[in-house]
């Protein structure tokens, strides 16, 4: 204990050789005042636990804070990255619904019986009984060296105007 107070007065008394200035007084009263308080807190050994104990306290404290942050941090990441996948989910279902309504869409024209009568005219040149079917060439065809000869059957296949 007289160890403790002699390293408390030898500092002490090193600080008051130093030079003078209100600066320098006022850290060295700080400093005094700090080793007053270490050379207290070691002469009751209660002080000094209860100050370990709050120390411990603290800790134990700052590190639940620091989980708990990191924890919502980590929260706050995932929620978002969710929101922005159900966004790109979102629009992605949009486009594929409109895709099926146009797809629906089709479909009822496909079934529909103008629709059939329409491709049977065009594509395989069928005509309805008693009409007479003509064929022009088109403007690509003026412009070739060699004209083409379109073979035109005499009869076309008819159409069933009663369809099963």
């Amino acid at each position: 204990m007289e160890e403790d107070k002699k390293v408390s007065s030898f500092t002490y008394d090193l600080l008051e050789r130093e030079d003078s200035s209100d600066e320098q007084r006022e850290r060295r009263e700080v400093r005094r005042k700090k080793l007053e308080d270490r050379a207290k807190v070691k002469d009751d050994p209660g002080k000094a636990k209860r100050a370990r104990s709050r120390r411990r306290t603290m800790l134990v404290l700052f590190l639940m804070v620091a989980l708990a942050g990191l924890f919502t941090v980590r929260s706050v990441q995932r929620m978002v990255a969710l929101t922005q996948e159900r966004a790109r989910v979102q629009a992605q279902l949009d486009e594929l619904e409109k895709r099926r309504s146009e797809l629906e869409n089709e479909l009822l024209m496909v079934n529909s019986d103008e629709y059939v009568e329409q491709q049977a005219r065009s594509q395989l040149h069928m005509i309805k009984p008693g009409e007479v079917l003509y064929i022009v060439p088109s403007s690509t065809e003026y412009t070739t060296s060699e004209p083409e000869e379109e073979e035109v059957p005499e009869e076309a296949p008819a159409v069933d105007e009663a369809k099963p």
